[in-house]
């Protein structure tokens, strides 16, 4: 190809409808819905977009001429000299921001043992935690050296009536960059909400502020220069890449409705955390994974201050080590990916475009309902939010439970813990009551194990053919380990009671059916009494779907089938009880 000619010139273009029909083709009689994605915001994306298929683009505002992140390490404070320390060495390792976990109020000898490594004029400090009177913290911040040039910001959301607030005249107290107001949509997230939600509650958060704040005669762009915005990251890469390009393009339409003008118009600043939705605390080195999914999609979204949790929830590591790999997952992607060096990088995407644009149209109009309510307080007062949030909810743990939704380590594929991650995730669940479901099952088949010495054993019977066996068998094995069962290596067999002494050797607590044969069926009622004969205790089931005689099978001894779609939470919950576990 020659200088002049155009990049790609040797390849044709191709439209929709051709590679709509080379894909039907290729789907050989499936229907097409097969391949678009129906979001768990309600609407569809398509496997691919050009520029005539595509969502119009909204305009993302970006007043910056790189994509540098603040990269920021969170350190607790029970110790303000201990806390500093640790402070120190966050700086030195790579940190340029530090994010201080409060455990209640501290007075003003504590704040400058604190501050005594941090040069306040240059490094952006966080407050968050039990922070108590904010407004006493911020006169105090206000008296230490440096602090007026301070770009950091107190995470407290007012708006949260379970906590301490912030009085709005504060916010003209705030030294010029340091925020003191914060719209925190974690618990939302937490809560189970969607992306789309959770920007519309951003937005409404946003709105009540500015509403309050003007009311009290602070001018609608100052009052905006004073919000941090706090987001939680997922590992759904382009929805959380999208996400945060969808908050910036409505930030300027939200600011329209307030009277700020184009040319008086702050820029929203955004703080994103790692989710807690989807960490491990029985896989911690797969949380790394995770972690840097989340840093990709924030950084490429936009995002200005970054925090990633330790990978490690339940500390069988040294806080050393996790803390220095959590920054090297920064500096991986600043040093050595280079994205500090592009803004918006994902523009131009007609697939992220369309993503983008589908998310404003969805959290606008979710928005909008939540302020014809009367806003995020009221809505949240009358139960408004609660109710727009369980159906959510409820649906992504469906697709947990049901594998619909992977989650490597926790409900597929997972590894056998460490004893000091045991020990560690045990004690971490029994101080914090928090843990997955699928954790849960194991960490109670943990405690079994110790307590008995023993942890309930699966044997698989194979039988048909090989090549397909033992993909049953594979799914067989995933599916029990992620209930905390051991799996004994599959034994080929055929279809006689004989057999049944051969399955029973090892005197497994379940047999597992995985059977090829067209006509497998027909020899369930004689093995199941065959095995409840020999071995009352054993529980049989079947990998495979169940037919249309399934109740007949049930009847004849055995006790489920197991298959993908099933609720593998109950299905493992169930054998957990029959079993001895539980």
């Amino acid at each position: 190809m020659s200088q002049a000619e155009p990049l790609y010139s040797g390849f044709p273009a191709i439209d929709s409808s051709k590679w709509k029909s080379r894909v039907l083709e290729e789907l050989k009689g499936a229907d097409y819905s097969k391949i678009v994605w129906k979001t768990p915001d309600g609407f569809a994306m398509e496997p691919w977009y050009n520029r005539h298929t595509a969502l119009p683009s909204p305009a993302v505002p970006f007043n910056r001429s790189s994509n540098v992140w603040r990269i920021c390490q969170q350190i607790a404070v029970a110790d303000p000299t201990a806390a500093s320390a640790a402070a120190e060495a966050a700086l030195t390792g790579g940190a340029d921001s530090i994010e201080f976990l409060l455990d209640g109020n501290i007075d003003t000898d504590g704040l400058a043992l604190l501050m005594q490594h941090v040069d306040l004029a240059k490094v952006p400090v966080y407050f968050s935690g039990a922070i108590g009177d904010a407004s006493s913290l911020l006169d105090d911040l206000m008296k230490l050296p440096g602090f007026t040039s301070n770009t950091g910001a107190i995470l407290l959301d007012a708006l949260d009536a379970s906590r301490s607030t912030i009085p709005f005249k504060a916010a003209d107290l705030r030294p010029a960059g340091f925020r003191t107001l914060a719209v925190d949509t974690i618990p939302f997230h937490k809560a189970g909400a969607t992306i789309s939600q959770e920007i519309a509650i951003t937005l409404a958060g946003v709105s009540e502020y500015l509403s309050r704040l003007t009311d009290e005669g602070i001018d609608a762009s100052e009052a905006a220069a004073s919000i941090e915005i706090i987001v939680a990251a997922g590992t759904s890469h382009f929805p959380e890449l999208s996400r945060l390009r969808a908050l910036r393009a409505m930030w300027p339409q939200l600011l329209d409705a307030y009277g700020v003008s184009p040319s008086n118009r702050p820029e929203p600043r955004i703080f994103v955390r790692t989710s807690h939705r989807t960490a491990s605390a029985l896989d911690p080195y797969t949380n790394i994974l995770r972690l840097s999914t989340e840093a990709t999609s924030s950084i490429l979204g936009g995002c200005d201050t970054l925090q990633l949790d330790a990978f490690d929830p339940a500390g069988s590591v040294s806080t050393e080590l996790t803390d220095r790999i959590t920054r090297n997952i920064h500096l991986l992607l600043k040093e050595e990916s280079g994205l500090d060096r592009v803004v918006d990088p994902a523009a131009g995407s007609w697939y992220i475009e369309t993503m983008t644009a589908s998310l404003c149209r969805e959290a606008w109009k979710i928005f909008q309902e939540i302020e014809a309510a009367g806003g995020l307080l009221r809505a949240e007062s009358n139960g408004m939010i609660a109710a727009m949030i369980a159906p959510a909810a409820e649906a992504l743990k469906k697709d947990i439970h049901t594998r619909k939704r992977s989650l490597i380590g926790i409900n597929r594929f997972t590894v056998q813990p460490s004893a000091e991650v045991v020990a560690a995730a045990v004690k971490a669940a029994g101080e914090t009551g928090e843990a997955l479901s699928f954790e849960q099952l194991r960490l109670r088949m943990l405690t079994h194990a110790g307590k008995t010495g023993s942890t309930p054993r699966a044997s698989l019977w194979l039988h048909g053919d090989a090549t397909k066996y033992l993909r049953v068998a594979a799914f067989a094995e995933d599916f029990l380990r992620c209930g905390g069962f051991e799996v004994e290596q599959g034994l080929p067999l055929d279809l006689s009671t004989k057999s049944c002494r051969a399955i029973l050797q090892n005197e497994p607590d379940i047999v597992v059916f995985c059977w090829t044969g067209e006509d497998d069926l027909i020899s369930v009622p004689a093995i199941c009494a065959t095995i409840q004969e020999l071995r009352k205790e054993t529980v049989v089931i079947m990998a495979a779907k169940p037919p249309e005689n399934a109740g007949e099978l049930i009847k004849a001894g055995l006790d489920k089938f197991i298959y993908t779609g099933c609720d593998a939470y109950a299905s493992l919950l169930s054998l957990q009880h029959k079993t001895g576990v539980l």
